[in-house]
């Protein structure tokens, strides 16, 4: 039974507490609303219990008085400076008449604090001098009103009303600077996101296009030779159609890993190629019918792995272009070492059209400028296209 009466007892604390929350809350929200309709309540509260503490011999000029001033405070977030000048003059005329101003009186504690809350440092100073000047003449005229003790007293509680209003302006003006430098953190990680964002889809916008278009480049020289070979050696057509079929197969599988690595981005990506794996890429050029003569220059130091892909990606671009557009059935390659950069260039004898396609083009300049290296393409003198490209070998921390 004990138990069941203390689980009571709780559950009603508890419920207390939340309804006093819900309580605040709701004040809260409608003084931000309708903050006029408090101050008028206020401005009620304070008349009622000025008159109730008048009594019923309150004299029509009293009792006109205390309207009046109480009336003011209805409009003490509108004008507070001028409803504390106006409530402090009629104060001292209360005081001069002999009228009681214990309850009113108190209201420019009340009026003093929302000048310091609501106006600026300049204004709040007018208020405390204002203030002063009128408790110095009521304890110079009227010292049987207001003793020396109870100056010290209303000076203290002036004071106490302007330094709480200051610290309740600063703690909105806090609240405000640090709800505006969380919308702009908001903001800048929204901005870091659709960063983010456009840089994977450029890398995997990037990664398509490299490998559907050096594989479809490749597909389409192999089937146009098949074309031609088909009825005078049908097993050489057969041996590329099949070889047709194994690009397709390699393509759709680096694809398909793309796609994986987009759709499982915390799962490890298969691995990268590299210029480890430039033999085999020459050799898919070579069966498609273009012949590839590679030069290479310098003793080969270990590159980064991203750098290292982004070489083995400009070559693969680079000969797929030739296939596609050079109209020729040859290209150059050289690969050189140097100690403190790595140069790449491609060259053909064709048309003039070996170049890359602005989309080609952009992607490889993005993947070299990305570390600090320099890609140049055009026309060569004596014919044909060259892209050359350099590679710093500091570019990781290019």
């Amino acid at each position: 039974m004990p138990a069941v009466i203390l689980r009571i007892a709780v559950g009603l604390r508890r419920a207390r507490y939340v309804a006093r929350v819900s309580t605040w809350r709701d004040l809260q929200r409608l003084d931000a609303e309708r903050p006029w309709l408090l101050d008028a309540g206020l401005a009620l509260g304070i008349a009622a219990a000025a008159l109730l503490s008048a009594g019923t011999a309150a004299m029509p000029l009293q009792f006109g008085l205390i309207v009046a001033i109480a009336a003011g405070y209805a409009l003490r977030r509108t004008a507070p400076l001028p409803v504390l000048v106006v409530a402090g003059a009629l104060v001292v005329a209360m005081i001069a008449l002999g009228y009681s101003t214990a309850v009113i009186g108190a209201g420019l504690f009340l009026a003093a604090y929302t000048v310091a809350a609501h106006r600026p440092l300049r204004a709040t100073l007018i208020a405390a001098g204002y203030s002063l000047t009128l408790l110095i003449a009521i304890v110079v005229v009227f010292p049987a009103r207001m003793p020396w003790e109870a100056f010290g007293t209303n000076v203290a509680l002036f004071v106490g009303a302007f330094v709480l209003g200051r610290a309740a302006r600063l703690q909105r003006r806090t609240a405000r600077l640090e709800a505006e430098r969380a919308a702009l953190a908001s903001r800048m990680r929204a901005e870091e996101t659709r960063h983010a964002v456009t840089e994977e889809r450029l890398r995997i916008a990037r990664e398509v296009h490299d490998v559907v278009g050096h594989s479809l480049g490749v597909i389409a020289l192999q089937a146009g030779v098949c074309a031609r070979i088909v009825d005078s050696d049908p097993a050489e057509a057969r041996a590329g159609l099949l070889a047709i079929a194994e690009r397709s197969r390699n393509s759709l599988r680096e694809v398909r890993q793309i796609l994986g690595a987009i759709r499982e981005p915390d799962e490890p990506a298969g691995p990268v190629p590299g210029l480890a794996d430039a033999d085999a890429l020459f050799a898919d050029f070579r069966e498609a019918g273009l012949r590839v003569d590679v030069e290479r220059a310098g003793s080969p130091w270990p590159l980064p792995s991203a750098l290292d892909h982004t070489a083995y990606r400009v070559l693969q671009e680079s000969l797929t272009n030739v296939v596609r557009h050079a109209a020729t059935g040859r290209a150059w390659v050289r690969i050189d070492f140097a100690p403190e950069r790595l140069e790449l260039r491609i060259r053909d004898r064709g048309n003039g059209g070996g170049g890359p396609v602005a989309g080609g083009l952009a992607g490889m300049r993005e993947r070299v400028t990305a570390w600090g290296g320099r890609l140049s393409a055009g026309p060569v003198e004596g014919g044909g296209y060259q892209v050359a490209v350099t590679l710093p070998r500091d570019g990781a921390e290019g």
